[in-house]
């Protein structure tokens, strides 16, 4: 007898689950591998746009408006809260949104227990920025949230080590995000090249999470110092400009091409066209990007903040650079492109394909999510 409650994902505050980025698509995810493990399971989201069409999935949906800032849940989630039957499981995605917050003390007076995930909001360097508002806001609300979790799903050891400083608690558990292979199916087209090999990064420009600066920093270094290679970004964010100036400040204009969002087919094609990905961030929770591009048999360079680190040393599918360095990715993109020039380089990705499709498999990862729903508080 199947005795796994019914799971109600309640996403991201202001989060449209039509979108099928970020969280969005780890949600999606894991509702649909529950589902297909015979779990009912069912997405809401709270949304500024709740009369969008949502992205068509085996299983329901149902949109929420989203309410001014500490305005309170609006009376139709409220209404669905209250409503829900007693064998059932709230998992709450998204950190230092009130609606969430609100929505867990009703969780809390009702009697029903809630699964949280932060999604690397805890990660140390996610808490510098805006420190002070971040450490008021966690004493005034979190701390409860926390608290009173029946599970904390944490992404990576970092997230999940550092919180410690800000609460001690004893309901934390690691389940690492996944990657559908469904997902990348594409036609394979070769993109012209003119230097190789390619290194190449994709995802939001955001300059310091994702260490752009000190990746455009190594990569002049190394191009400066002899180095052959090309560099490709994929992604778009208003500190684009920034990362376009210091690369013309860096004189390394024809080596380095900004390639704009790409997303579906183009972004997959153009990632498989790149000899060696790089992801060197300095916070993350569960990199989708490092998961796609390993999925598709590209080596990797990454930092420890990725939480693949150690993975990727131990089924030796690239280098771990520990923290992003000037001279720490000089030194890796140059033994890489000893790597190309010898050959080693198909071989590296396809162990980096078998890491993902070994540690990171969404059926795994519902498996251990129906253990955290059944467990009782």
């Amino acid at each position: 007898m199947n005795t796994t409650p019914t799971v109600i994902h309640l996403i991201l505050g202001k989060a449209n689950p039509a979108r099928m980025n970020g969280v969005n698509r780890v949600v999606h995810n894991q509702a649909e591998y529950l589902h297909r493990m015979g779990v009912s399971v069912e997405i809401w989201g709270i949304t500024t746009t709740p009369n969008d069409p949502v992205t068509e999935r085996e299983v329901k949906t149902r949109l929420f408006p989203a309410q001014p800032l500490f305005r309170g849940l609006h009376p139709s989630l409220m209404k669905a809260l209250v409503q829900l039957p007693k064998n059932t499981v709230v998992h709450i995605h998204g950190a230092f949104i009130h609606e969430l917050y609100m929505a867990s003390r009703l969780l809390k007076e009702l009697n029903i227990p809630y699964i949280y995930t932060p999604h690397g909001a805890f990660n140390e360097v996610a808490l510098r920025k805006n420190k002070l508002i971040k450490k008021l806001y966690v004493m005034l609300y979190e701390k409860r949230m926390l608290k009173d979790a029946q599970k904390i799903q944490f992404l990576g050891q970092s997230e999940f080590d550092h919180i410690s400083n800000l609460v001690n608690l004893s309901n934390k558990v690691i389940i690492p995000n996944g990657q559908n292979f469904d997902e990348l199916t594409f036609d394979f087209e070769p993109v012209q090249r003119q230097v190789s090999p390619v290194f190449g990064f994709c995802g939001r420009l955001d300059i310091y999470y994702k260490g752009l600066d000190v990746l455009i920093d190594g990569f002049a270094h190394y191009v400066h110092n002899g180095g052959r290679g090309e560099l490709w970004l994929i992604g778009d964010s208003p500190e684009r400009y920034k990362l376009e100036q210091q690369v013309k400040n860096l004189h390394i204009e024809p080596r380095v091409k900004f390639l704009g969002a790409m997303y579906g087919q183009e972004k997959l094609n153009r990632i498989s066209n790149m000899d060696v990905f790089c992801h060197p961030s300095r916070s993350e929770g569960s990199p989708t990007a490092v998961l796609e591009a390993g999925a598709l048999n590209r080596p990797l360079i990454v930092t420890n903040a990725t939480n693949t680190g150690e993975l990727v040393v131990k089924y030796n599918c690239g280098i771990n650079i520990g923290d992003a360095r000037i001279q720490t990715i000089s030194n890796a993109l140059f033994t890489m492109q000893q790597n190309f020039d010898e050959g080693l380089l198909p071989a590296m990705g396809s162990r980096a394909c078998q890491m993902v499709s070994t540690e990171f498999n969404w059926y795994s990862i519902a498996k251990q999510l129906t253990g955290i729903y059944s467990e009782k508080a």
